[in-house]
Parts: structure tokens; sequence; C-alpha cells
């Protein structure tokens, strides 16, 4: 900021001294003082390393007498690059704990007159008829107790012409009812149960 106004400066004069000599003739200012520069700031304090929780900690095993070959904090150190292969790089997928149901009830808006209408849907049953689309549900699934309550539905949306490619086939949820669009001009759903 310093050095910048400094320029400016520098820039106004030589003006000013070329329109005061004629303009015939260059006037090179002197140079600004050097001004020292700012403190950098300090390092950042060095954070000792972490332990694993109990239980992920890697130990050698045991020799016959009963002790161990390396010490534990030897085993975390990084081995060579040819004794083993790295771990993928891919997080371990979380349980499915979600209960599965019976029957879905979605909710349809009707776009034209407002109109709104719930539909009790059983799994794996025929499709039914909301306007000019068939819907039918493959899945219907509540999160279990003690969580955050939540529905998921997996349901497939066609239009009712023979032939025609479905508009929808996937996961909705409850908890984010515009993550997905689902239906068409006229109609569109929203998850708001499952039993």
């Amino acid at each position: 900021m310093r050095r910048a106004a400094l320029v400016v400066i520098g820039v106004l004069s030589i003006g000013t001294a070329w329109a005061q000599s004629g303009g015939s003739e260059i006037v090179i200012p002197p140079a600004p003082p050097l001004t020292p520069e700012a403190p950098s700031a300090p390092a950042p304090a060095q954070v000792p390393a972490q332990q694993p929780p109990p239980g992920l900690e890697q130990s050698a095993p045991p020799l016959l007498n009963g002790s161990s070959a390396v010490s534990p904090s030897a085993a975390m150190a990084p081995a060579d690059a040819g004794s083993q292969p790295p771990p993928p790089d891919v997080a371990p997928s979380p349980p499915s704990n979600w209960v599965p149901g019976g029957t879905a009830l979605v909710g349809v808006l009707n776009k034209v007159d407002g109109s709104t209408v719930r539909l009790h849907i059983s799994v794996g049953a025929q499709p039914q008829t909301v306007g000019d689309l068939k819907v039918s549900i493959q899945a219907c699934l509540n999160r279990p107790m003690g969580q955050l309550p939540d529905t998921a539905i997996f349901l497939t949306v066609t239009p009712t012409d023979q032939g025609a490619p479905p508009l929808y086939r996937g996961w909705m949820l409850r908890s984010a009812p515009g993550a997905t669009f689902v239906g068409n001009a006229g109609e569109t759903f929203r998850v708001v149960g499952c039993s």
C-alpha cells in the first residue's frame, strides 16, 4: 500500500516537472526512500503427531516369549514401498440400517389447477395413473429410530404413452424435496411417508 502511494506521488511529480519545464525535458525525480519491509508472520508452531485412536494401532505380532519384535511407534513408521500396496483411496460404505416399509405415501401437485392428491402405493405393485403419468414404487425405506427422521423411496415415473421411456427412475428423499425434479409440466411428486 505504501509502495503504491509512493509510485503515484512519483508519477504526479514527473507530470508536474514536465509541465513546468515546457515539455521539452524529462525530469526524473529522486528515488523514494526505502522503507523496511513489514515483519513476516511468525512460523506456525509445529503440531505434534497425533496418535491413532485405540484399536487402530498397528503392532508387530508377538514373538514366542511374548515380547514384540518392534515398538508400536516403529510400527507406525511408513513401510518400504515394495513391502505392501497402499490401501485404496475410497471411503468405506456405511452400513445400510434403514428400515424397509411396504407402502409409500406420495404427494402429487397438479400445477395446472393447484390441486394436491396423496397416493398410497404399495412397493412392487402395479403403477398408479396420475394425470398422464404412471407411478410405481420399487422400494420404501425409513431411517431407524434414534436418528434424524427421514424417508426414501425408489420410484419410476413414466408417461402413459405405450413404449415411452421413463421420465424419472431413482431415489427421492423426504428431507430434500428439491434435490430431484420428478414429473412433467402438469404434475410434480414429493415423498410424504413410508409405512
